[in-house]
């Protein structure tokens, strides 16, 4: 078996809050067996070694996103962008939906992301898409996955095919999903996206959702809440949810207002929050180059508005929850345009507020931690799963050097680097 090295100017190792000078670290197999000054490192004779040498560069954990659908997404970047989630739903099959997270998965991976959590698929889609992996037929990052979420009869991606209704109907559903390998347990708490739910209001109630809870944890798995109306949140907390997801605190008005007694609430139980602050924010972008060229439509003008109000929110709010209550922030992506383009949420978690120290804390070692696999992945230390990427530039400096990703290390294995667009 070849030992691995590699070697750079600086080591980041997702824990620490200060870099380290001129480090080594040694991979043998799938794991990190030693991480050492340069100057310190020695090898047994006569074992192949392959090195990888980056004298000015900079030695991070891989990425995790925590927030993923793969089934949506396109190569081209505009998917359903164009149009509500029905219209890739209605016009793709699941065996289209499998191809297009085969190739999702291995765009994210080459951009860094080595660990990727999957937060609801229709039917058995991201299932099948592990078992691929496993067998080598797809080169992905770690899958960690909800299946189908957990839903109210018409509840947000109700087309999942996770439809469950009262207590007993959502803890069935949860050993429906264990069973069939479910990894964590995703809960539509709010409505969303899909065309016939209203995003201002809870969906689940509480006892429907402690059920939901109770059952996961039962048998070991966490449980994530999609949260956009501030009374989902609210539900999520006195269920005893393990994460957030969005914290949109939408009002029954539409409107956006941070409420600091749920903020309270949310750090006092140590919920950790993924706010999936990108969403959105490429279709903003285009919307905003549009208006600089040509007149937009009444649709474009009120999708404009909306997108807007969204990103301008979700920007404070994530602000508020890190600076004023110290909420532990996870980073994900969520239903995005275009797999790949991972590096655009550290950055608006920067223009949030975050120091980029816990900017990459949120996509390492605090991640790890949100999704119980810090004893695995999310820092670089001896024993752990050989996961690690290299850039160029100092991310503390900026963190857009996260967009220029020059090697890609999961498990052991060498990935090539995906080329993102510049921001």
């Amino acid at each position: 078996m070849v030992t691995t090295v590699v070697t750079a100017k600086k080591l980041i190792d997702g824990k620490k809050d200060s870099p380290f000078e001129n480090m080594a670290v040694v991979i043998d197999g799938s794991r990190i067996v030693q991480i050492v000054p340069q100057s310190q490192l020695q090898l047994p004779e006569g074992i192949e070694v392959r090195t990888f040498d980056f004298p000015n560069s900079h030695i991070l954990p891989g990425l995790i996103d925590a927030h993923t659908h793969l089934m949506f997404g396109t190569v081209d970047g505009k998917g359903y962008d164009e149009g509500p989630y029905e219209k890739v739903i209605e016009r793709d099959s699941d065996e289209i939906m499998l191809l297009r997270a085969a190739h999702n998965t291995h765009m994210h991976l080459s951009s860094g992301v080595t660990t990727l959590r999957d937060n609801g698929a229709r039917n058995k889609i991201t299932f099948d898409l592990r078992e691929g992996a496993r067998q080598g037929l797809v080169t992905a990052p770690r899958l960690l996955l909800s299946g189908r979420p957990v839903t109210m009869t018409g509840g947000h991606f109700f087309w999942c095919n996770g439809e469950a209704d009262g207590t007993e109907g959502a803890r069935d559903a949860v050993r429906l999903l264990v069973k069939e390998g479910a990894d964590h347990i995703k809960i539509m708490a709010s409505g969303g996206g899909t065309a016939i739910t209203d995003n201002r209001k809870a969906s689940y109630g509480v006892e429907e959702m402690r059920a939901i809870v109770e059952e996961a944890h039962v048998h070991g798995k966490l449980t994530t809440a999609h949260c956009l109306a501030t009374k989902s949140i609210s539900n999520a907390l006195d269920a005893g949810v393990d994460m957030i997801e969005h914290a949109g605190f939408i009002e029954p008005d539409g409107s956006y207002v941070f409420d600091p007694r749920v903020a309270e609430r949310i750090a006092n139980q140590g919920v950790y929050v993924s706010p999936t602050i990108q969403t959105g924010y490429r279709g903003l972008e285009r919307l905003l180059s549009k208006q600089g060229i040509a007149p937009l439509s009444v649709q474009e003008e009120l999708r404009l508005d909306s997108l807007k109000a969204k990103c301008e929110s979700q920007l404070e709010f994530v602000g508020k929850l890190w600076k004023d209550w110290e909420v532990k922030i996870i980073a994900g992506t969520d239903a995005i345009q275009m797999f790949g383009d991972y590096s655009l949420g550290l950055e608006l978690h920067s223009d949030a507020g975050m120091s980029n120290m816990d900017v990459i804390k949120s996509a390492t070692g605090e991640a790890a931690q949100g999704l119980g696999m810090i004893d695995q992945i999310g820092t670089l230390e001896v024993g752990k799963e050989a996961d690690l990427i290299v850039v160029e530039n100092d991310p503390l400096k900026d963190v857009k050097a996260m967009r220029e990703i020059q090697l890609v290390i999961r498990a052991g294995r060498e990935i090539l680097p995906y080329k993102t667009n510049e921001r």
